[in-house]
């Protein structure tokens, strides 16, 4: 009785999954930031490395999942979600590796 007089809800609009793709792509980069900010210590030792290495694949694996998570063939959302975890590894350690040899990640005194 009290359906008839109900509208419809409205349909759903991508909005939403375009706003968590683009912070799930922010979050991507985040080890680049925290490499960037670990530029600044003078005496560090391997197991800063190892942790940034530990950071930059988590963040990268948690990235690239959550971006192919609307594939919905099973084969193509692996391969999409290998590439771009490798992708934003491989980014990563490029952008600290090279704002490290350019200077611009150091405060100068």
């Amino acid at each position: 009785m009290n359906e008839a007089n109900n509208p419809p809800p409205p349909p759903p609009n991508g909005n939403d999954e375009v706003s968590l793709k683009i912070i799930w792509l922010l979050v991507a980069f985040i080890p680049s930031l925290i490499g960037i900010a670990c530029l600044q210590i003078k005496n560090s030792d391997q197991w800063l490395v190892l942790i940034l290495v530990v950071i930059n694949v988590l963040f990268s694996m948690v990235a690239g999942a959550q971006l192919v998570r609307g594939i919905r063939n099973g084969l193509t959302q692996s391969i999409a979600g290998l590439f771009l975890v490798l992708f934003f590894f491989i980014l990563n350690a490029l952008i600290v590796v090279f704002v490290g040899c350019s200077g611009m990640g150091r405060i100068s005194p």
